[in-house]
């Protein structure tokens, strides 16, 4: 009985320090929970903070592309609309010429479209009716005139270097003949014919535009080429035959029909 009075304080000691370590051991457990809460805490936070940072960029980058699309479409459609739109100088060459054949003064005509075209070949671009298949591109444009009542439509390249004008159109072109490419006619009409020219008289003059040079020369078998000639055609009364001439704008070609004899009859 002794023995156990002698072992119970060695005892009562022994099981204090137990539980002075469980204690500690406790604590540690609990003190290294808590700081995985906290550190487990800050990687969620620095998670998200890096979640909304990437939300962030990725909408920058969105905005910073729609606005980039957005000014290259802008730029696209500005360079468009400018590339319609008919150069000042080249207007007015379109305008001086409707304004020459009309008689018409250029403050009272208007263009009232253009239309920026790319014409397959030179054919096309003439208007010609009958064409190849050729592609040999001319850029340019169609351009429309209002003069008084009537709508002139033009083919104009991208200088302003070639214009033409529809032939379907009726331009008030002077059906009189200029009297100097009358008297060019009449001398013709009279070294052929023998005849004094005051013995000879114009009986119709009649504006054409003809289709080719080949026409032109009256030709019988002549290509669809359209490459327009305007003039007149002329005929002279010598003696009891009619002569028919061809005669361009200026006088400077001037063909007479191959099936008149070019001889009068006696």
């Amino acid at each position: 009985m002794k023995n156990i009075n002698k072992l119970y304080p060695t005892l009562n000691k022994t099981l204090k320090s137990s539980k002075g370590v469980l204690l500690t051991l406790t604590l540690t457990s609990l003190l290294s929970s808590g700081l995985g809460v906290v550190g487990n805490n800050s990687a969620v936070a620095s998670e998200e903070e890096q979640i909304q940072n990437s939300h962030s960029s990725i909408q920058i980058s969105q905005t910073t592309n729609q606005n980039s699309s957005y000014s290259r479409i802008q730029i696209s459609q500005t360079t468009n609309q400018n590339s319609n739109v008919l150069p000042r100088r080249i207007a007015n060459v379109v305008l001086r010429d409707a304004s020459k054949r009309s008689g018409v003064a250029i403050r009272e005509l208007q263009i009232s479209q253009t239309t920026t075209q790319t014409f397959s070949n030179p054919c096309v671009f003439k208007f010609g009716e009958v064409c190849t298949r050729e592609f040999n591109p001319i850029k340019g444009w169609e351009v429309v005139v209002r003069v008084q009542d009537n709508s002139w439509t033009y083919h104009v390249n991208e200088s302003g270097s070639q214009i033409v004008l529809d032939p379907k159109v009726s331009t008030s072109q002077p059906t009189a003949l200029p009297k100097e490419i009358e008297d060019t006619i009449l001398r013709d009409a009279s070294k052929r014919s023998k005849i004094p020219a005051a013995d000879l008289k114009i009986t119709k003059v009649t504006p054409k535009t003809f289709g080719n040079p080949c026409e032109f020369k009256f030709g019988e078998i002549c290509t669809k080429e359209y490459n327009p000639v305007k003039g007149w055609e002329v005929v002279v009364q010598v003696d009891r035959q009619s002569w028919t001439y061809h005669v361009n704008e200026s006088g400077s070609e001037l063909v007479l029909d191959p099936k008149i004899s070019g001889t009068a009859k006696k």
